[in-house]
């Protein structure tokens, strides 16, 4: 959806829809079963660090989606998972096997060979994928920091404020910097300023967010109960949800090197998790 909009809207304006939608919904939901003391909490900076990773990580992300190929920024955020590895055990002192080690660098590979990603992905736009991966690593490792005793919805709403504040005063400042004689098309989508919606297009803007709280509240979920070293492998799966839905909505018939990646993907995160379970 997100992909279908920056044609014609900007990073900040779709994600300040996006985050006000979701942070409704969780606001009211936290409201509703805990009251303002669901509010509080015991990690303040934590949540001011996690939260800055966040807004980050899915500002550059979506902006390199709207410069580059999807595929390509898809391979580069790919090597999230790998840093997160790569960071648990020095941040968090979590053991990572070499088998383990072996499965994650599988799984990179199936992506790798997934998105068969051009010599064109090499270029300055790209560096915004890799500091999106980067920033999304951290973010995952803060939430596994601070423990299991902040509320997922919690941590969404945190984040969505983040993007309602970060976006809102970024969206100003860029629609009273721009030219308005300028084509905003010509423009990178994170500079863009503010263009009326028609009504699908904010339609498609608050169906990503109602979409965005599973997101934001199932995943630090996961890096809550699990070592990071074994969520972030599935992390990749979102690359099988999406050969899915190329199928299905846009009719692209996946080729055997995308059938072999994702084959790869598939067995990497079942191994680590078959491997974490006999382990405990």
């Amino acid at each position: 959806m997100v992909k279908q909009l920056l044609s014609t809207y900007a990073v900040l304006q779709i994600l300040l829809v996006r985050a006000l939608v979701a942070g409704v919904a969780l606001g009211g939901f936290i409201l509703w079963r805990r009251g303002v003391a669901g509010l509080r909490t015991a990690h303040p900076r934590l949540h001011a660090l996690r939260c800055a990773f966040v807004f980050f990580a899915f500002t550059s992300f979506y902006t390199a989606v709207g410069l580059l190929p999807l595929a390509d920024v898809v391979a580069l955020f790919g090597a999230a998972p790998i840093i997160i590895t790569a960071l648990s055990r020095p941040v968090l002192g979590e053991q990572v096997d070499a088998r383990r080690w072996c499965a994650v660098v599988v799984g990179f590979l199936g992506v790798v060979i997934m998105v068969k990603p051009g010599a064109e992905v090499f270029n300055p736009v790209a560096l915004c994928g890799v500091f999106a991966a980067s920033c999304y690593a951290g973010s995952a490792i803060t939430v596994r920091y601070m423990g299991s005793k902040e509320a997922p919805s919690q941590l969404g709403l945190f984040s969505n404020m983040t993007f309602v504040i970060g976006c809102g005063l970024g969206l100003g400042v860029v629609s009273m910097s721009v030219d308005p004689q300028i084509d905003p098309s010509t423009l990178s989508p994170l500079l863009r300023p503010y263009a009326s919606a028609a009504r699908t297009d904010l339609m498609l803007m608050v169906a990503a967010g109602l979409v965005t709280i599973s997101g934001f509240v199932l995943v630090p979920r996961a890096y809550q109960l699990a070592p990071v070293s074994v969520v972030s492998p599935f992390e990749y799966t979102y690359l099988l949800w999406a050969l899915l839905i190329g199928f299905f909505v846009f009719d692209e018939v996946p080729s055997v090197t995308t059938a072999v990646g994702a084959a790869l993907v598939v067995a990497a995160s079942v191994y680590i998790a078959r491997r974490e379970s006999t382990s405990r």
